[in-house]
């Protein structure tokens, strides 16, 4: 069994917010065995791989509590196992799923459990749960009838489905049965809702959490709004008629009143009901509202980004082009998204951190960063922003024994930093040495 001794330096702790010194730290095998404070006896064994963490910042590895490994890069003719290593690059030791084709995201977990050098871990979600028209067909279930429910959830347990994902049309019979077995296995439920079935339904009924910011503000919008129709809607209504509609949709939601009583009502109801949420600012940023900004689809990140992907995702761009004249709009919304975010978390809502990646120009490691910094410039502070993507990420995922801090007995999945994240969260980029299942990661891999 390999011994692996840490001298520090401090660690964060992320149930405090605090970074705290420390002497040393003890991996035995995968796990973290001992932590010695400061002024405490540090435990000497000849047989230790010393790693000098002294002056430096030991953080529980990241999680990206939104990934798509397998549908997203469908059409680009890619597959994920050549952007795995760019996660652990970056720091994240974990992805969750929510919503991927599960044979080949089955075969994705297993390589990653046989190769933790190349790979973050990755726990699997299940397709997207829809209603009669799914919007991405290759990666969705119809379920229109509650009763085949039980049995689709046994199936997808049995596969090593982890999180359950409902999807814009799914109805709220199918959505609750979903929610009660998922539960009754020890499972977890999260959602990208729109048309049939409301957040605030799907709160009260137990959902655990819900993906994206901007999906809310379907949800808060006055009585009487237009929405945006259904893609089998979509063949009957003229191209100007839906650009009417995208500008009008954009006028209201840039107008929402973040501190209005439905806001307040929603908040509440998830606090009441421990509901987190998973903003994802950075794919609302980066693709679907600002992607015609140069320093979007010039960032750094985009170098480290496999050239086939990127000139796939430059090709889109040219074919989806963002209209000019709604600009305005679109910077206004993505604003409304930051101060609705930042309302959430004065609420007392759970924040979870993740990406979309490889949604196009959401680069596999280099978004977290980004999404990092985006959340900080809303006014959340370093430490909620790195407990929610470790800590809270864990609770989500039921690893609450296994990840999410630095403690005797979980995982060694962990991250050394050069500098303070608490100081600056640009500082999660300064990362020294990634570890993990308890072995340094290979330089290689650190790209």
């Amino acid at each position: 069994m390999s011994i692996l001794q840490i001298l520090g330096g401090k660690l964060f702790s992320s149930q405090s917010g605090r970074m705290v010194p420390f002497s040393s730290l003890l991996i035995e095998g995968e796990k973290i065995s001992a932590i010695s404070l400061v002024d405490e006896k540090i435990p000497h064994l000849p047989e230790a791989k010393i790693v000098d963490a002294r002056g430096k910042f030991l953080l529980p590895g990241f999680i990206d509590a939104h990934v798509h490994l397998v549908h997203v890069l469908r059409d680009f003719r890619v597959t994920a196992d050549s952007l795995l290593p760019l996660f652990l690059a970056n720091g994240i030791t974990s992805v969750r799923n929510v919503g991927d084709e599960i044979y080949s995201q089955k075969l994705l977990a297993n390589a990653a459990e046989r190769n933790p050098l190349s790979s973050p871990q990755i726990f699997m979600g299940s397709p997207l749960i829809e209603g009669p028209h799914p919007y991405h067909p290759f990666v969705s279930t119809s379920i229109t009838d509650p009763r085949k429910v039980p049995d689709f959830v046994e199936e997808m347990c049995d596969w090593g489905v982890q999180t359950f994902k409902l999807y814009s049309s799914v109805t709220r019979p199918v959505g609750r049965g979903i929610i009660q077995e998922a539960h009754r296995r020890g499972k977890s439920v999260t959602a990208h809702l729109q048309w049939s079935y409301r957040a605030q339904e799907a709160i009260s009924d137990g959902i655990d959490c819900l993906e994206h910011t901007e999906s809310l503000l379907e949800f808060l919008l006055p009585p009487g709004s237009p929405r945006w129709p259904e893609l089998h809607e979509r063949a009957a209504i003229l191209p100007e008629q839906l650009r009417a509609l995208e500008r009008d949709l954009l006028k209201i939601k840039s107008e929402l009143d973040v501190h209005g009583e439905s806001v307040s009502n929603l908040i509440e109801a998830m606090v009441k009901h421990a509901v987190a949420i998973t903003p994802t600012l950075v794919v609302y940023r980066n693709w679907v509202l600002l992607r015609d900004q140069p320093e979007i689809v010039n960032h750094p990140d985009l170098q480290s980004v496999p050239r086939k992907l990127l000139d796939g995702w430059r090709a889109l761009d040219q074919s989806f082009q963002l209209q000019d004249d709604l600009r305005e709009l679109r910077v206004r919304q993505f604003e409304i998204l930051n101060e609705l975010t930042k309302r959430l978390y004065d609420g007392g809502v759970e924040l979870l951190v993740g990406t979309d990646s490889p949604v196009p120009f959401c680069p596999p490691g280099g978004s977290m960063h980004q999404e990092f910094e985006l959340l900080v410039a809303c006014g959340i502070p370093p430490s909620a922003v790195l407990s929610g993507a470790t800590r809270s990420a864990a609770r989500i995922l039921g690893q609450s024994d296994r990840l999410g801090e630095i403690a005797e007995g979980k995982l060694a999945d962990l991250i050394i930093l050069d500098r303070d994240p608490l100081e600056d969260i640009r500082n999660t980029r300064s990362i020294d040495t990634v570890i993990r299942r308890g072995r340094i990661v290979p330089l290689p891999a650190r790209i």
